[in-house]
Order: structure tokens, then sequence, then C-alpha cells
């Protein structure tokens, strides 16, 4: 059974059934209780009636006064029987006639009842006890016939039933528009499935129950996290096109049939372009790979990755001497992909060795909510009006400088894929450019909202 509501309301209709046949048999048996009391209580007063009426000759033998009983023990198969047993003998009601009333074993602590069947095989209830008259031992048994409570009875429950069906059908049924009203908001997503697959909406609704919201915002998450990535490809390739448009044009104009350069020169520059083009499709590459916050549970370790990506700038940096401080707490972890660390950075600190005089810094501030990156150098800096182009696609503030204005525009991605912040100041103690990078520190958790 893979429907949800067929397994509901199967659940919720057997849970009827057992409640509904246990009311009738608790009714049931509350109600025979109570007429069997009913009648047992009528049936002492008969006894005690008896009791009274009853006495002994001179030879032994019980006697009744007829005026101290209920005539209605002199009419025959009146239902209602008496017997008495003694040592001088016995008295039986006119009403058995000649039947003979079957007695159990009595005492005289307490009252012995039972059901019997009568001369005419109706259903007989019967008290029967032991007392001492007149220092003498008596049996005494009364009955009356239960017959006609009985039949009242199966008819009183009879109608019951009745009732107590058509109330289980009323609950069947509002159990199941109850159960396809719960159940509404999952058929809801559906539709709404349905509606993102044909482009209609972008994500799914929001107000939903508490119990599927989860689902809900993991839904939106994913589609959050493939429109960033449909985005990010976009940039991508957008990035590639315009890095590459320069490269081009000048392998256009070395193949030009009426360029009057010298063919080893053209090799050369040739030889240089194409690796230029090379390096920023690699680079694009590795860009369209950022893992984001869309990567759960992943940490590295700052300290030893920062170690070896300054020794590759000093390297790359040979030609000039660069005084690279790192201030990072030990042991402090990146919230993310190992691969984006390095790009986030490694764009971050080479554009400060490129500005910088002498000297680049780089400070790491975690915290318990946040992971705080500040890089400065002591370079010309930047005027704050130029401040803001500086993180747009393919704008450089200075066309002296070897690049192609893409380094910021992938920190800024990379800081949003993470749901962070980018901040471009000037340095108040170094007088160059000041990068701060916050980013959330549970970012590979908790993901996009």
């Amino acid at each position: 059974m893979r429907s949800l509501q067929a397994r509901l309301s199967t659940g919720l209709i057997v849970a009827l059934f057992v409640l509904v046949g246990l009311g009738v048999l608790v009714a049931g048996y509350s109600l025979r209780h109570l007429a069997e009391e009913f009648v047992a209580s009528r049936l002492v007063h008969d006894m005690d009636a008896l009791l009274v009426a009853l006495s002994f000759d001179s030879d032994g033998r019980p006697v009744l006064n007829p005026n101290r009983f209920n005539p209605v023990f002199h009419q025959p198969y009146s239902g209602h029987y008496y017997k008495i047993i003694t040592k001088g003998g016995e008295l039986r009601s006119r009403s058995l006639w000649d039947f003979d009333l079957p007695l159990p074993p009595t005492t005289t602590d307490a009252v012995t009842r039972y059901f019997t069947r009568g001369p005419e095989n109706e259903e007989l209830l019967v008290l029967a006890r032991r007392f001492r008259v007149q220092q003498r031992s008596v049996v005494l048994a009364v009955t009356e016939d239960f017959t006609p409570l009985a039949a009242g009875l199966r008819r009183l429950m009879l109608g019951f039933l009745t009732i107590a069906g058509i109330l289980l059908g009323a609950l069947i049924y509002v159990q199941r528009l109850l159960v396809r009203r719960g159940l509404q908001p999952l058929e809801d997503i559906r539709l709404d499935m349905l509606r993102l697959g044909r482009g209609e909406i972008r994500h799914l609704r929001q107000d939903a129950p508490i119990e599927i919201q989860p689902l809900v915002n993991e839904i939106n998450r994913l589609l959050a996290i493939m429109e960033q990535r449909l985005q990010r490809s976009r940039h991508a390739v957008g990035n590639l096109a315009h890095a590459l448009k320069a490269p081009l044009t000048v392998l256009t104009h070395l193949t030009d049939p009426q360029d009057q350069s010298q063919p080893s020169e053209w090799a050369g520059e040739v030889a240089r372009q194409t690796r230029q083009i090379r390096q920023l499709v690699d680079r694009e590459l590795r860009r369209a790979r950022i893992a984001g916050a869309a990567t759960p549970g992943q940490r590295v370790v700052l300290n030893t990755e920062v170690d070896d990506l300054v020794d590759t700038l000093k390297k790359v940096h040979r030609d000039k001497p660069l005084l690279i401080d790192c201030h990072i707490p030990g042991n402090t972890l990146f919230p993310g992909d190992r691969d984006d660390l390095l790009e986030l950075l490694g764009n971050l600190l080479d554009n400060a060795c490129q500005w910088a005089a002498g000297r680049v810094r780089l400070t790491v501030r975690p915290s318990a909510d946040w992971l705080i990156l500040h890089i400065e150098d002591d370079g010309p800096g930047c005027p704050p009006e130029l401040l803001t182009l500086l993180t747009q696609r393919g704008v450089r503030v200075d066309e002296s400088r070897a690049g192609h204005g893409l380094g910021l525009a992938i920190v800024t991605d990379i800081v949003d894929q993470y749901g962070g912040y980018l901040e471009l100041t000037r340095s108040n103690e170094l007088g160059g450019l000041a990068v701060t990078v916050t980013l959330p520190a549970g970012a590979a958790e908790d993901g996009l909202d």
C-alpha cells in the first residue's frame, strides 16, 4: 500500500470499528448486568416474603401461609417459582406443577445466583440460599422468567447497533474528508512541482504545514543552488568570452596577410597569446566548479593551505621584495570547499602582491558565527569613487597592469555563493587597498535560505 491517504484511512477505519465494537460490547454487558441486578433485587424481596410465611407443623413439616407471599406463585408456568427443602419435607410453588427445579449447592454465607431452563424452556434467573429457621436448616430458591427482559435487551441492542452503524458511517465519511484535507498541502506541492517544471513559478510556496516545511525549504534551497550554478555558468561564459576577445584580436591581426611583421615575431606572439588563452580557459573552468555552500560538511584548515599559497605567491612575484604577513589563529577552519578557498585567497593575495610596494598582510578573525578574512597592502590603493567598479567583470582601474579584470569578480561570486559579504576600503595602517571578506561560519551546513 503506497498511498498515504489509503494508509491513514485504513488505520482510522480499523480503529473506529474496534472502538465501536468495544462500545457495543460494553453497552450490552452493562445493560444485561443492570437487568440482572433489577430482577435479583425483586427475587430477594420474594425470598424475604417466603421466609416470613414459612412455619413448621408439629411433625416438623414445612408449611406456608398463602396470604403472606405473592399470589403469582399460584399461576401455572408464570415464570415465578419457588422451592423449599427441609429435613421434614419439601415445598414447591403451584406454578411449577410437576416440574422439578434443580438446585445447586448452597451456603448460609451468600446467595447463589444462576440461570437455568424452566418448564417451558424459558430462561430463569434463580436465587438460592441456605437459612436457619426455628433451629431448622432450610434451603430456599426463588426464580423469575428472564426471557421478556432478554428479548427487550436484544431489541434495545439492535437499535443501538443501528445507531452505531449510522454514526460509524458518518465518522468514516468525516475522517476521509479530514484525511483528504490534511493531505491537501502535499497535493498543492505536487501541482507546484508541475508548474515549476513548466516554468510558471521559480520556487515552491512557503505557507506549508510545519510537518512538511523542511521538505519545502530543502527543495527551494536546491532550486536556489541550481539557479546560482546556472547564473555562475553564464557569468563564466561571459567572462571567458570577454577575456578571450583581446587575445583573439591579436591573433587575428598577426595572421592578417597584409601584416608586414617578421614571421618569427609572429610565431612568438602567437605562442604567447595561445598560452594566455589556455590559462584563461583553465581559470574559468576552475571558477565554474565553485562548490560554495552546496557542499555540506566540508572543513579546510586555513593555516596549512595559506602557508602553501604564500610560498607559491612568493615564487610568482620573486621579482620584487615582498613581505607577506599572515595572522591566523591555530586550527582555524574554512567552512567550505578547498578549491573555493584557494580561488578566493589566491585572487585577493595575488592582487595585493601585484599592487604592493613591499608588504602584504592577511588577518583572519574567526568567531562562532563568522569567519573574517582581511587582506591589505601598502600599494597606491584605489580612489573611493572607483571602489564599486572593481568587482565588475572585465573592469580594470589601471590598464597598464597585466590581467583581465576578473579576479575580484570571481571573488564576489564566491562570497555571494557562501552567503557572505565583501567590503573594499583603504587600509588605515598600510595605506593601500583593504579587502574584508565575511563568511558565515556554518555556511557549509546551513546552505542557502
